[in-house]
């Protein structure tokens, strides 16, 4: 799927499987040190996360919610990933 021009690619991947890939406008994650908001364009990022509420917003001006064990998240090139050891 090609990025919207609000958009941007995000992959949420634990151990076990891929929970979620695809366009999002942002994404707000639990940093070590505090939330912290994601939006395109952003500049390159690894970040440590600790456990808490992950929320998507989608192009459709939907939001989805996960809540991750603790995990990185990295950011380059209009893609984000975000690795945890289990969510739900």
């Amino acid at each position: 799927m090609a990025n919207s021009d609000k958009g941007f690619q995000i992959e949420i991947v634990t151990p076990e499987k891929q929970h979620f890939s695809g366009e999002i406008v942002s994404v707000l994650a639990p940093g070590a040190d505090g939330l912290f908001q994601v939006l395109r364009n952003h500049a390159p990022l690894l970040a440590s996360l600790k456990a808490g509420k992950v929320k998507l917003s989608l192009p459709d001006r939907s939001e989805q919610s996960f809540t991750i064990a603790d995990g990185f998240l990295e950011v380059s090139g209009n893609k984000a990933i975000l690795l945890t050891e289990s969510i739900s």
